[in-house]
Order: C-alpha cells, then sequence, then structure tokens
C-alpha cells in the first residue's frame, strides 16, 4: 500500500504552512540580493568578509533549518521529490563534498559543500506547496517591487549610498551595484507577465508596476539588464504558445527578433537623429558576455588562473578553495592585478579550477539534463516551461562572465536549485498521475476470468 504524499498529521495549519512557504521565498530574495549581513558597505571590506560572519550563518542556517522542519512533515512527498531529482546534480554535490579530501582548505570546502545541500532542501521544501511555480512567482515578484520601491527612495532621500557618482550617476538603490538594482528591475518585468498568465492580476495595477520597474531598469544604467529584459520576455512570450511547435517555427521567431531589431533601430534614432555606430551594436552584446565589448580586465584574470588550473586540471583544487582573498591561494592573482579579485568573472573557469574537468562535466550534464527535463514539461504545462527555460538561458549566459552556477548565496544560483527542484517535481507527479489514471481505467479482472481469446 502507498503512503500519502502529504500527511494528516503536520503540527502547521495550512494557512500557517502558506506562509511559512512564502517567507522561504521572501526571505531567500532579500538574503541572496541585499549586501552581505544587510550592511551597505562600500568600501570592498564587507564582501571579502561578511559570507563567513555569524549574520550570515544565521540567515541562510534558519532558511535551512525551516525547509528541514517543513520537509519532516511530509516524508513521502520529500522522498519522491528528491528520488526524482537531476541525478547529475547529486553526483556533482557529492563531488563537492568529497573534494575536501584533497582540498588545501578542507574546512572551507566542507562547509561551502554543506551550503549547496541546503539549497536543495529550500528547493525541496517549496514543492510541498500545491502550486509552487505561483507560490514562488508571486512571492518574488512583490518582494522584487517592495525592493525597488525602497531603492527609488534610497536614490531620492539619500543620494551618496542610492547613487553611484563613480559610474555617471547611475543608480544602485539598497542593492550592491547598479547592475543588481538592473537585475532587479529585469526579473520583476518578466515575473509580472509570468503572473500575469498563470493567475488573475489587476491589469492597472500591473501597469503601473511595469512603468515603474523600467524607470527603475533605465535609472540603474545597465545595459546587461536592459538586454535581459529584452530576451527573456521574448524567449518566454514564444515558447508559451502552442503555435511555436506548429509549421514555420523557426520563421515567426526570426521574424520576431527583426522586429525587435527594427524597434530598437527606430527607438535609438528618434533619440539620436541617427543609426548606431558598429561599436555601439557590439558593446551592449558584449555586455553579456564581459563589461566591455574588448572584455578588458578579464582576459588578464583568465591567463592568471589558468596557472593555477593547470596543476590541477582532472580533480580540481577543492571546492571553494580558492578565491579567499588576501592571504590566499589566489594571493598571485591580487599582487599580478593590484586589486582584490574574489572570482575569475567566468564561472566555468572557476568550476574547472575547483573542481576539475570532472566536475565541469557534471555542471555541463546538469544543464542538458535540466534542458531536456523543461521539455518533458512543455507536455503539461508550457507557460511554465517558458518562464523556467527563460531564466535557465540567462543563467548559462550570466555564467560566462561572473561566477553563478555551484558558487555560494548568490541570487542565481540558489533560483537554478529552486528551478531544477521544481521542474523535476512537476514531471515527477505529473509522472505518477498519468500512471494512477492508466491504472483507473484498466477494467478490474474477475477471478478464474482470462481476457485471452
Amino acid at each position: 500500500m502507498q503512503l500519502p504524499l502529504k500527511s494528516p498529521t503536520s503540527v502547521l495549519s495550512p494557512l500557517a504552512e502558506a506562509w511559512l512557504l512564502r517567507l522561504i521565498v521572501i526571505l531567500f530574495v532579500v538574503f541572496a540580493l541585499l549586501p552581505y549581513g544587510i550592511s551597505w558597505d562600500y568600501t570592498g571590506t564587507s564582501s571579502l568578509t561578511m559570507e563567513g560572519s555569524l549574520a550570515v550563518k544565521l540567515e541562510w542556517g534558519s532558511l535551512f533549518a525551516v525547509s528541514g522542519f517543513l520537509l519532516y512533515q511530509y516524508p513521502a512527498l520529500a522522498i519522491r521529490n528528491l528520488k526524482a531529482l537531476n541525478p547529475f546534480l547529486i553526483l556533482i554535490l557529492l563531488w563537492c563534498l568529497g573534494s575536501f579530501i584533497w582540498s588545501p582548505m578542507p574546512g572551507v570546502t566542507f562547509k561551502r559543500a554543506i551550503q549547496l545541500y541546503g539549497f536543495v532542501a529550500i528547493g525541496l521544501a517549496l514543492q510541498i506547496s500545491d502550486h509552487p511555480v505561483r507560490l514562488i512567482v508571486s512571492s518574488m515578484l512583490y518582494t522584487l517591487m517592495v525592493m525597488l520601491a525602497a531603492s527609488f527612495v534610497m536614490g531620492i532621500v539619500n543620494p551618496t549610498i542610492g547613487v553611484d557618482y563613480e559610474l555617471g550617476g547611475a543608480w544602485r538603490g539598497i542593492l550592491s551595484q547598479k547592475n543588481e538594482l538592473g537585475q532587479v528591475a529585469a526579473m520583476s518585468i518578466l515575473l509580472w507577465q509570468v503572473l500575469a498568465c498563470i493567475s488573475k492580476v489587476n491589469m492597472r495595477i500591473m501597469a503601473v508596476s511595469l512603468i515603474f520597474a523600467f524607470l527603475m531598469l533605465v535609472l540603474s544604467k545597465s545595459s546587461t539588464s536592459m538586454i535581459v529584459t529584452i530576451t527573456t520576455s521574448s524567449i518566454f512570450h514564444l515558447l508559451r504558445k502552442p503555435r511555436i511547435d506548429s509549421e514555420y517555427a523557426v520563421t515567426r521567431v526570426l521574424l520576431s527578433l527583426l522586429c525587435l531589431i527594427l524597434v530598437a533601430l527606430f527607438i535609438f534614432f528618434m533619440q539620436e537623429s541617427r543609426l548606431p555606430t558598429s561599436a555601439e551594436v557590439t558593446a551592449p552584446i558584449a555586455g553579456l558576455f564581459g563589461k566591455a565589448s574588448d572584455l578588458t580586465g578579464r582576459t588578464d584574470i583568465w591567463e592568471l588562473v589558468w596557472l593555477e588550473i593547470r596543476r590541477h586540471w582532472v580533480m580540481g583544487l577543492g571546492y571553494g578553495a580558492f578565491w579567499l582573498g588576501p592571504d590566499s591561494l589566489s594571493q598571485y592573482v591580487i599582487d599580478a592585478l593590484h586589486w582584490i579579485p574574489l572570482q575569475s568573472h567566468n564561472g566555468y573557469l572557476d568550476i574547472l579550477n575547483e573542481q576539475g574537468l570532472v566536475g565541469l562535466t557534471l555542471t555541463v550534464l546538469v544543464i542538458l539534463y535540466h534542458a531536456y527535463s523543461l521539455l518533458l514539461m512543455r507536455r503539461t504545462d508550457q507557460t511554465q516551461a517558458a518562464f523556467w527555460t527563460a531564466m535557465l538561458l540567462i543563467i548559462v549566459v550570466t555564467n560566462f562572465t561572473e561566477s553563478s552556477l555551484f558558487r555560494g548565496f548568490g541570487f542565481l544560483n540558489v533560483f537554478f536549485f529552486i528551478a531544477m527542484c521544481t521542474v523535476t517535481s512537476h514531471n515527477r507527479a505529473q509522472r505518477d498521475k498519468a500512471i494512477q489514471d492508466f491504472r483507473n481505467l484498466r477494467p478490474a479482472r474477475k477471478p478464474g476470468f482470462s481476457t485471452q481469446r
């Protein structure tokens, strides 16, 4: 006899449980996007020390504990979803944890690997909700809109914190930098569109919110975030329509991209009374892969990191053991550059350095399996699959310029774990439902009666 997935003996009421799940999403967004330890220190010292501070441990430790408590209430559901999880994700988690054996910083490697297991717990706990994607999208959206509102107030009331004058007056609000404010605005614009497709929303509120989010996007002066906004919205609307699988699908996609390009050229011509130069066209595109069209500064870091990679390119140095600031193994990079980098600004290069070719191969397999899971999801929920696909493309591309995949408490890293748990759990539930429906349709056999002729 199969045990029920949801236990009736939960100590929480359904309302309390729903609010606790919503609180997990809200706090994840707050902790991942706001400066470490909720400290607005722009001198650069906090980023070196706060990740291991007591405040950060209490923040994320509380989320891990609450998620574990919720999973304990529903053991059958948790085990089912855990078994359905991306198998290559399980392998890379074991590889990261096992790398403490040969890591020069075994304590650091062990602690940072355990954090990844906590992200899995958060992702699985959210699947307790009857509508996980609606819970995630709505909770994230309202939290991000509050951040945008607070950033607007900060920029007006206290511009010394809210505006970065060293970058031409670009707004950063309550975030660490302008690109993060742009990221919040871009995510808000996408999530409003997703929410409108999966539930009923007030169109007036949505219109005002979209205008405000776009205003904050412009104030951030983040060209990368502007491209992300156009890209995610385009991919989402193209993939969520059933006709994308119909005849002339490629033609439809190309025509849609052509229309977007023509609109962008028209807006530029109206503002500048001329067409853009080749440098102006390539610069924002290169923004997806670097801060400038020539990737200034990044190639210097990459060449230095390759010196370390050659020493252990198969198994890696040890998860999270390289970029630890002054007096760590990355000290020679600091000495050569005369500033303190905390990543190589290429996530795949950092994975190769710390997890070796084995870890990089597993990372690629994780991404490919997740893409395969999204193809399966399209059969049952095209809107949700379109949303997660748009986010997957952004995460994969962004990791070429910013180390995000399998790295710390960054927003995109934790969000990727949540996405993988949500997609595989959805597919597992649909598969179980199909099996149960098939069993219900089968005629019951009577004792002693054979259906064979």
